[in-house]
């Protein structure tokens, strides 16, 4: 009778694969069904699918078991600088190789090349760890196995109607909202920043609550998974546009399919619609969309040619990583990142292992690193492939002093630790003439990254924040979240340092001390907010008028109307704004401050660094570095914003910092008053010298006793 392995031969304890040839043998992974084929059956009465019995049965397991074992105990590896050539087959969520049906069917009609869509996980997963890789620094924000590391840029919930943008992070950075904090699902997340979210993490759960009216949904949408060529494809051709309308419509399972340009969504619904029609508690559909594949891309054993690297190229990186001042069309003005310029790349610096902790560059981040455990058993395996007389405990134990003792190669990737070492040919800066105490003072970024400081810190648009990246109507410095750079503010270390600074704005209600955000939905349904004219939406699209104190007065009613739990406020450039006695009021409030994240690029070369030109580029009465005025953006008139200068920022004294700059300023004349006194000096020695010479002369001379 016909053999089902996991029935009837009892197989399932072996890890599952198809042996045909060598080649084929590396095709398949340990996921898929058994089937017995070797080239014996050939001349034996063993028929492929038949249940071998017998001496012939136990001879086929064991030889079996001794090849799966010694293959898959290590995931499949080149060990080699060259790279290889992913010519492989595709495989889907269930792990099953995909197969593009024939142009024509046995019937002799024309066929679609439908098929589900391929899984990275399972497609990827033959050879690398997916499971290790998901718990990198792009995907492990919400699971709590790592330390929140110094604060990066947020996520900001923006929307242009009810003029809100609130810094969300699941990292509980301070300054920033966690999305739980709001009401926001995971789902809700990922619906607002899936466009530049690399999947995995949050999107790719291990678990899904069927009875969760939202993430009960991926039953449907399926989980975003690690999407692997948004960094890694070579080949220039992945389209993130497609991959963000995919997103918008939820269809997370067909996404990496569609974005690497390998077919199209099978269907004229998208995955978000067909979930809205699915209530928790029901069946899930049993036949969801296909992918309708472009046969060009498959060959004849229907492996896909994937073009990926390694090492990721620098425009990949800037899909997320994009920060653009030259907002007026004047791109051309950058001299772009010295390092780029001197053909390096992002990786060089920030490097990473199997476990894609991606080194941020900052100096202590070797002391915000936890060795995750999923690091260490990936290294004991490891160990115990290369001594099988070490035991599993062992081996985590010396795994674990291994990645402590390596972890100090995170300090030599910063600024200071990559140039004193010489790493990559770093010259090693040599600050002729600069005083020791700047370098306790000062980060090397403040003086070499960014634009220079100008009396105002200039307007700058970031992918995460404003979708670079993605076509869009055209910004405009007005466009929300408004954020700005250069602000000189202190870092954890105590040193200055040069940071990104955003100002949130939302609606909330303050009850007993506590203040909680309205999410947009929210307010818009509330809030007595004015609505856009239909003219003025061309020539501002994204809504950039300020609220007058009228407007944001007619909407405090409007809300405390609609609830009575909690006073209603709102945030906006610094201020809180609130109705007391019908009189529309604002102070500035902690609510209300700022959330602002290290600014690292570009950085510029030692001829275009502050104090290129002298002490004066920042020790002078009009420093831009103490004395630059950074207003507060928000959606309220300029006027009306928080107005403090650098030296307030960092709480420092004025009184001190001018005289110290006053010193400078009349260096001059010092120098002048030193070099007259030089001068009468020399003069007198001049005159007096040869005089005194003579007359000490004389005075020997007289005092010589006779002969």
């Amino acid at each position: 009778m016909g053999c089902q392995p996991a029935k009837d031969c009892k197989l399932s304890a072996f890890p599952p694969i198809f042996v045909a040839s060598a080649g084929e043998f590396l095709k398949y992974p340990k996921k898929e069904a058994l089937t017995v084929m070797l080239p014996a059956a050939k001349s034996s009465k063993l028929k492929p699918g038949k249940c071998p019995s017998g001496f012939l049965t136990l001879f086929l397991l064991a030889t079996l078991f001794i090849g799966v074992a010694g293959a898959h105990a290590e995931f499949l590896k080149t060990e080699s600088r060259t790279p290889y050539l992913h010519n492989i087959p595709l495989k889907d969520a269930e792990g099953k190789v995909i197969s593009v049906p024939a142009t024509v069917g046995d019937n002799g009609k024309p066929q679609d090349p439908k098929a589900p869509p391929y899984s990275t996980e399972m497609t990827c997963g033959k050879c690398h760890d997916y499971s290790v890789i998901n718990q990198g620094w792009h995907f492990n924000e919400a699971s709590g196995i790592v330390k929140p590391g110094r604060p990066g840029e947020p996520w900001i919930l923006t929307d242009p109607a009810t003029h809100t943008q609130i810094p969300l992070s699941y990292r509980g950075w301070k300054g920033t909202f966690k999305p739980s904090d709001l009401g926001l699902s995971d789902l809700d997340f990922l619906t607002n920043f899936a466009r530049h979210f690399p999947g995995g993490g949050v999107g790719d759960p291990d678990k899904i609550d069927p009875a969760d009216p939202k993430m009960g949904r991926m039953q449907i949408t399926g989980t975003m998974e690690n999407d692997c060529l948004i960094c890694h494809q070579a080949a220039g051709n992945y389209n993130v546009e497609a991959r963000a309308t995919a997103l918008k419509g939820q269809n997370f399972r067909w996404t990496p399919t569609i974005a690497a340009g390998l077919g199209t969504y099978g269907s004229f619904r998208n995955a978000g619609a067909m979930a809205d029609q699915w209530h928790p508690g029901k069946p899930v559909p049993a036949t969801l969309p296909a992918i309708k594949y472009n046969r060009a891309k498959f060959d004849a054993d229907d492996n896909v040619l994937f073009q990926v690297t390694r090492r990721a190229p620098s425009g990949n990186c800037y899909y997320c990583h994009t920060s653009q001042t030259a907002l007026e069309d004047a791109r051309w003005h950058s001299d772009q990142d010295i390092h780029l310029r001197a053909g390096m790349i992002c990786v060089d610096c920030h490097r990473n292992g199997l476990d894609h902790m991606i080194v941020r560059g900052y100096e202590g981040e070797s002391k915000d690193r936890i060795i995750s455990e999923a690091a260490i058993a990936l290294r004991a395996r490891i160990i115990q492939r290369d001594d099988a007389a070490i035991s599993s405990d062992d081996a985590h134990k010396l795994a674990r002093r291994q990645l402590e003792s390596q972890s100090g190669m995170i300090d030599t990737l910063t600024c200071s630790g990559c140039h004193a070492n010489g790493r990559l040919g770093s010259p090693r800066p040599i600050h002729k003439g600069m005083p020791p105490i700047h370098f306790q003072k000062l980060t090397c970024t403040a003086c070499h990254s960014g634009p220079l400081p100008e009396s105002q810190p200039e307007i700058v648009q970031t992918s995460l924040a404003h979708k670079l990246g993605l076509p869009l109507p055209a910004r405009g410095k007005n466009m929300a979240p408004v954020i700005v750079e250069p602000v000189f503010l202190y870092d954890a270390n105590g040193k200055i340092a040069p940071y990104k600074m955003v100002w949130p704005s939302y609606w909330a209600r303050l009850k007993a001390g506590k203040l909680t955000p309205l999410l947009p939905a929210d307010a818009a349904r509330d809030a007595d907010l004015p609505k856009q004219k239909a003219e003025d939406a061309v020539r501002d699209p994204f809504n950039s008028k300020p609220l007058t104190d009228k407007q944001i007065a007619d909407a405090l009613e409007s809300l405390a109307e609609a609830s009575t739990n909690g006073e209603p406020v709102f945030i906006a450039a610094g201020k809180m704004y609130r109705l007391e006695k019908d009189k529309l009021v604002a102070e500035e409030t902690a609510a209300a401050a700022p959330y602002s994240w290290a600014l690292a690029h570009d950085v510029r070369p030692a001829r275009q660094a502050l104090g290129a030109k002298g002490c004066a580029d920042c020790h002078s009465g009009d420093s831009p570095a103490f004395f630059g005025t950074t207003l507060a953006r928000g959606p309220v008139a300029l006027t009306n914003g928080v107005s403090k200068e650098m030296w307030q920022l960092r709480g420092e004294d004025k009184t001190w910092i001018k005289a110290f700059a006053l010193g400078f300023e009349v260096r001059p004349f010092f120098k002048l008053t030193l070099l007259g006194a030089a001068l009468v000096v020399l003069v007198v020695l001049v005159h007096y010298v040869p005089r005194g010479v003579g007359a000490i002369t004389a005075a020997l001379s007289a005092k010589k006793p006779p002969q």
